[in-house]
């Protein structure tokens, strides 16, 4: 005899034969003559089982045929069988819930404390949360700062309210230009910044003194002279000699400025971005230059990678579908692991995931995305060797 369990509760009904409630429908797949059950996926006659899944035998045990008996349903369980209730709790006094309070008390036992702290590290392992930042000024106001953040962030503002200057070096699109605006946010104070090249000329940062002997001013002035953040973006870009001129401004509480001596403002910091660390061109970024010692000296420097928490957050909030963010980002972040195993001298950043996203979510292929975004014109070559 072989039974197949088909009820998750009890039957609604009582046996006809001996009045027992707690019993289940099951199936008795050596009784082939009842239509095939497509729920359970087995051909048999209903019939009655115990809790321990044996088969109930109230007229077995009483003499009678086992043919004759009653729990060979053709009819199976009812609807009332099949419905889920879910049980509604009577009211409870206080004095009777305080007492099983300390019943529970009693009985449970005791779990160490270091033990749940493991369950607990355990289950949120893989959990990830996005970054938030809020900063406490020195008047006692709280700022948070909306949206998701650089997990650097935080290290970055640090340093600004301790009265350094910041340069943070890191690979393209790793949000750095993003971080000096919430930090000079975060301090209540102005965002300034300027992008610097071999040909910017050291006057766009001083300003200059027109034919007339007008001052124009520039906006490096602006901040140094009455307070806020200044960003030098792009610094290992810039000429050194360009940045040799505003050596005495960062180390010192005055500066030389074409028309006349300026005082430092105390709330002026300085915040610079850069892909190296000053020390000359690397294979994916041929273009830099070596940065002065002296001027390296000024800024504490911050490392700023790929923040993946913040690379999750910007790719979900550009609307694509969540199994399609995944896909994309799983897709990115092993081109970016192959592309660091094999030295390649490409950027895979979070600039291509969320850019690929993007498109996706505006109705492009998936192939055109990837050509977009991400081989961008790679011979087979190299995107075989990266992809692979």
């Amino acid at each position: 005899m072989s039974l197949v369990k088909h009820s998750a509760r009890t039957v609604r009904k009582p046996c006809r034969s001996c009045g027992s409630s707690e019993l289940y429908w099951a199936h008795d797949t050596d009784r082939a003559y009842h239509k095939h059950c497509d729920r359970c996926n087995v051909t048999g006659g209903f019939v009655l089982i115990e809790k321990d899944g044996s088969r109930h035998d109230c007229r077995i045990t009483s003499g009678e045929p086992e043919d004759s008996m009653p729990d060979m349903d053709p009819d199976g369980p009812t609807e009332d069988d099949e419905k889920e209730v879910s049980p509604v709790a009577a009211p409870v006094s206080p004095d009777v819930q305080q007492a099983l309070g300390m019943l529970v008390g009693a009985l449970t036992p005791q779990v160490d404390r270091a033990e749940i702290e493991a369950m607990v590290k355990e289950a949120v392992a893989n959990v990830v949360f996005p970054t938030r930042t809020v900063v406490e000024r020195a008047n006692g106001a709280r700022i948070e700062l909306s949206g998701a953040t650089h997990h650097k962030l935080g290290d970055v503002i640090t340093s600004l309210m301790a009265g350094e200057h910041v340069l943070m070096v890191g690979p393209a699109g790793t949000g750095k230009s993003t971080i000096a605006e919430q930090a000079a946010e975060a301090l209540g104070l102005k965002s300034y910044s300027i992008s610097l090249s071999p040909q910017t000329p050291a006057s766009q940062v001083l300003g200059y003194m027109q034919a007339t002997g007008d001052y124009v001013p520039s906006l490096f002035r602006e901040a140094y002279e009455h307070g806020g953040v200044f960003h030098f973006d792009e610094m290992d870009n810039a000429h050194p000699s360009v940045l040799a001129v505003v050596n005495a401004a960062l180390a010192n509480g005055h500066m030389a400025f074409p028309d006349q001596m300026v005082k430092r403002h105390p709330d002026f910091r300085a915040v610079a971005s850069a892909n190296t660390y000053g020390r000359g061109a690397t294979r994916s970024y041929v273009g830099r230059q070596a940065i002065d010692a002296a001027t390296l000296d000024r800024f504490s420097v911050e490392t700023i990678e790929v923040d993946e928490t913040l690379e999750n957050e910007l790719c979900h909030s550009t609307g694509l579908e969540t199994d399609l963010v995944e896909r994309v980002l799983f897709f990115v972040r092993r081109l970016r692991a192959n592309a660091e195993a094999h030295s390649m001298p490409v950027v895979i950043s979070p600039r291509a995931s969320v850019g690929m996203c993007r498109l996706l979510r505006a109705g492009r292929s998936w192939e055109s995305a990837v050509e977009a975004r991400v081989r961008r014109g790679m011979g087979d070559t190299e995107w075989n060797k990266l992809s692979g």
